[in-house]
């Protein structure tokens, strides 16, 4: 530090523990505005953001935890494998999003949850105990979001930074400021904003296991601050604070992944502009090399339980076309630059004054000298980042090179990109402290040791009141809509309690999909600013036409449903409609229950079995089927029960039926091998000469009596080679068929439904049962055993050193 020169150790020492107390008055003060200004946020009771379906998902993992209770019998591998791998009816058709989307968060508020309940309910003091799960994860995402000042000082404490810069590091952690861009500011996370909760239990590691990397390749032991009698690995720290990244969210992972990567290279770059020569190069290389593989190797195999199921299980992962171009694209070279020089990606609605800081910090990284590695990699990753979130529109195809990137989101790179900046911003304000200093030294001819402290208030006051008025502002007004909504809830929710409580009932005797209306309609009847689609989904009930998630191959393809066609309500097994008391209802509709706020009404339908012919299969990849499902939907087909198989594959496929392969979303071949354009020439699945009759089967009984199991009583007349029984559950490997206890081949048939085929003429039980993943346990069981092993061996390694 530039300050330093000149004193007496005595001095020094004072000025150092000064330093010391500014800095943890910072944390402080940083860590209670958090608290302070957030602090309304778990008193809401209803969301109308992204935390509806965060919440849906914990709300359906402590369904499946009693679930796992009772089917079990205190198996802990089978209990596990439940709630690592369930499905999740809510939305579209249903789709298993533990086996690709974060689950641990989830399983951990849950159990937490579940511990306090047990704890408080056979507690010998016998405490009162009310608090709710909703309650608790909203308490939990409140505390997740003002630790980040806490966690930014601790990753700068592991950088061996200056008390002031890890002081200002906990200062900035909470202050960028965009215009909604999905990154690490107020507008992801608040109740006003996106929603984005299952980003924080990424976030909280991150910033640790980018420090932690930087130690581990710098130096080769961590010491912890103030104890001489413990130290660890920075490698066992690294890779702890990795998987704990991507165990919060996997897309974060990933991008922690990167940085790790990068962070390894860094000396590289370093070492190529410094013009060392070949061979030192390649030896810097190889070392970097060898440093990435031993930081991602051992989290791969930890987590493979759950990454390899998400690559190899991609063809059944949906990429929607109903997701805006930008959001997979982002915004191009040119609209990024002018954002960030313009301080819309770190300052919107403000004085670009954290950009400045961030370009200095960047400047600083850059010409840093070998005294200071432990910067040095920081720059280096906040280019890497902000290259990546140039996205598709600059890079095209060049970004899927990267594994997991096709159907990666290429703007939440922005992301990595402001976690980058808040690593640069307080080594740019430091920077500024000590110039100030110096200058203000030269001027006055003299060291003064309160010169140093002045330019840092000046620079500390300076930033507090450019930065946090938009901040605050915008918490402010966020308080006054959860006001607002509370207010509005407690008036409505009487009779939503009343629906719920209507459905629970009906779910019961007759299950079936729930239809709260779909685009500007549906979001505009609302309860307390969430729409009715929203809040029944949350809950657990099957909804349709809304998409928080577009992983379900059913997605997009659902949204063809026309209301006026009784048809697509058996197709989908709508069987429950909740509208408006001014919505005309369709004929069809058969009134069931009347309140102020909503009208329930149930459809006729077939329930979540259905029977038709599959006459013949198509082949195509999970890009290329949404006109053709389009075009089936708006035939006859549905009416006349014709399902077609549906293969999803790029190889050529064997059958002896009629079929043909989808070449791109417009375009099919024959077996002949010749090209048709699908709207020019729609595809005739069965012989239209002869009338087609309905198949000579019929469900007689069908039950769902029991999560995830789906029985049915099938008689089947005369043979039909054809026919199939299937299932309106959206399709996947994991569903297991059985034909009379025996398993049958399940297949995939419009729009994306698991069927069997049934051809001899006979009597049937067919049930459908939904297993998690033995591939799933046995990675799981690896991975565990793998990080026994390896940290047995660091230990007796650490031990013999």
């Amino acid at each position: 530090m530039i300050m330093q020169t000149g004193y007496n150790p005595s001095s020094f020492h004072d000025m150092k523990t000064t330093q010391k107390w500014i800095a943890i008055f910072m944390l402080l003060l940083s860590t209670g505005f958090a608290l302070w200004l957030y602090r309304n946020e778990p008193t809401s009771q209803i969301d109308p953001n992204d935390n509806a379906f965060q919440y849906a998902l914990i709300d359906r993992t402590n369904t499946i935890w009693e679930y796992a209770t009772t089917t079990c019998h205190g198996n802990v591998l089978c209990h596990i494998s439940y709630l690592i791998d369930h499905w999740v009816p809510n939305w579209a058709e249903g789709y298993n999003l533990p086996n690709y989307y974060s689950h641990i968060p989830q399983i951990l508020i849950v159990g937490s949850y579940r511990l306090l309940s047990s704890i408080a309910q056979n507690s010998i003091f016998h405490i009162p105990y009310s608090f709710t799960l909703y309650q608790c994860y909203h308490s939990i995402i409140y505390l997740l979001l003002a630790s980040l000042p806490l966690v930014m000082f601790f990753a700068f404490r592991l950088l061996q930074c200056t008390w002031i810069t890890t002081g200002f590091a906990s200062f900035f952690a909470l202050l960028i400021s965009t215009d909604g861009l999905y990154g690490i500011d107020q507008t992801s996370f608040l109740w006003r904003g996106w929603g984005l909760s299952s980003q924080l239990f990424a976030l909280i590691w991150f910033p640790l296991a980018i420090a932690a990397t930087v130690r581990y390749t710098t130096h080769s032991k961590f010491q912890i601050p103030n104890s001489k009698s413990f130290s660890i690995g920075h490698l066992a720290l690294s890779i702890i604070f990795l998987t704990l990244t991507t165990m919060g969210h996997l897309g974060i992972g990933m991008m922690a992944w990167m940085a790790a990567t990068v962070i390894a290279f860094s000396p590289v770059v370093f070492a190529f502009f410094d013009k060392k020569s070949f061979k030192e190069l390649m030896r810097q290389v190889i070392d970097s090399a060898k440093q990435t593989g031993t930081l991602i190797i051992p989290i791969f195999i930890l987590l493979s339980y759950w990454i390899i199921p998400v690559f190899t299980g991609s063809a059944y992962h949906n990429t929607s076309v109903w997701d805006p171009v930008w959001k997979f694209n982002s915004f191009g070279i040119i609209e990024v630059i002018t954002k960030f020089v313009g301080g819309e990606l770190f300052d919107f609605g403000r004085l670009p004054v954290m950009t400045t800081f961030i370009l200095i910090g960047l400047f600083v990284t850059l010409i840093t000298n070998e005294t200071k590695k432990h910067i040095q990699p920081l720059g280096i990753l906040f280019f890497f980042f902000l290259v990546l979130f140039f996205g598709r529109t600059t890079w095209g195809g060049l970004i899927d090179l990267i594994p997991g990137m096709s159907d990666f989101h290429g703007h939440r790179f922005i992301v990595g990109l402001h976690l980058a900046g808040l690593f640069l911003a307080p080594i740019g304000a430091m920077w500024l402290v000590d110039t100030l200093s110096n200058i203000l030294s030269k001027l006055l001819h003299t060291k003064n040791y309160f010169l140093y402290i002045g330019s840092y208030l000046f620079i500390g006051v300076l930033a507090y009141f450019t930065l946090t008025p938009h901040i605050i502002s915008y918490a402010t007004y966020n308080d006054t809509l959860i006001a607002n909504g509370n207010s509005a809830y407690k008036q409505e929710k009487n009779d939503m309690d009343l629906l719920m409580t209507t459905l629970t009932k009906l779910q019961t005797t007759a299950p079936g999909r729930v239809y709260a209306l779909r685009g500007s309609e549906g979001s505009n009847f609302q309860i307390a600013s969430s729409p009715y689609y929203m809040q029944l989904s949350t809950y657990g009930f099957p909804t349709v036409l809304w998409l928080p998630e577009t992983w379900s191959p059913n997605s997009d393809t659902e949204q063809f449903f026309i209301e006026e066609n009784p048809v697509h309500y058996d197709l989908y097994n709508i069987r429950y409609v909740v509208a408006p008391p001014d919505k005309k209802p369709q004929m069809f509709w058969k009134q069931l229950q009347t309140t102020k706020h909503w009208i329930l009404y149930e459809v006729a339908t077939n329930g979540y079995f259905g029977v038709g012919y599959s006459p013949s299969v198509v082949a195509s990849q999970k890009t290329d089927f949404i006109n053709l499902v389009h075009l089936w939907i708006q035939s006859d087909n549905p009416n006349n029960s014709v399902f077609p198989e549906l293969q999803i594959t790029n190889k050529r496929i064997s059958t002896t039926l009629p079929h043909f392969s989808m070449v791109d979303p417009i375009t099919y071949q024959t077996p002949d091998t010749k090209l048709h354009r699908l709207f020019a020439e729609p595809p005739i699945y069965v012989d239209t000469t002869k009338k087609i009759t309905p198949p000579p089967m019929s469900v007689v009984s069908q039950t769902h009596t029991k999560d995830m199991v789906f029985t049915s009583t099938v008689e089947v007349t005369t043979p039909c080679p054809t026919c199939v029984v299937m299932l309106k559950q959206t399709y996947h490997p994991n569903w297991q068929v059985t034909i009379n206890g025996k398993i049958a081949e399940r297949i995939e048939v419009f729009p994306s439904y698991v069927a069997v085929r049934i051809e001899q003429e006979g009597t049937y039980t067919v049930e459908f049962i939904y297993k998690p993943s033995g591939t799933k346990i046995v990675l799981f069981i690896s991975g565990f055993i793998a990080l026994v092993v390896g940290n047995v061996l660091m230990l007796r390694k650490n031990t013999h050193k």
